[in-house]
């Protein structure tokens, strides 16, 4: 999939390569790339803030090295369990923290995007912690 054609160097052997393709056979997607198919080789596109610097994303299935706490294919989301806060360019997953005896069905998930804890009726606060007005006795 990766050659121009079924022609190669007769001398060196090396086949003529698509666009962001390597190799001696072109079998290979050159760095920051994956997934040679017949129309060659994707862009991983790995977000730079959620990825270890200097690394590459994996060949075949394009999965960048994310950094800790961080998921998705192009490390651009937050984990399970964690929610983003932003930093000027760059984000963070900070641990959502949910109060488990407040959270519906004991849940220690979070939105991903704000960090609200889903809260049990009568329950309150980010990581449902608090019980609302005229209410106490936050247990279980």
């Amino acid at each position: 999939h990766g050659s121009v054609s079924q022609f190669c160097n007769p001398l060196s052997g090396q086949c003529n390569c698509k666009e962001r393709v390597k190799g001696l056979l072109c079998d290979t997607c050159m760095d920051d790339f994956y997934g040679l198919d017949v129309t060659g080789c994707k862009a991983c596109e790995c977000d730079a803030a959620g990825s270890i610097s200097g690394t590459t994303c994996d060949a075949r299935t394009g999965q960048c090295a994310c950094k800790p706490n961080i998921g998705g294919r192009r490390c651009d989301e937050c984990l399970d369990g964690y929610h983003r806060v932003q930093k000027g360019h760059s984000f963070l997953c900070l641990p959502c923290n949910c109060e488990k005896a407040g959270t519906v069905n004991g849940s220690l998930l979070c939105d991903k995007s704000t960090g609200q804890c889903p809260c049990k009726a009568g329950v309150t606060g980010l990581r449902c912690s608090q019980c609302i007005l005229q209410t106490y006795n936050l247990s279980m």
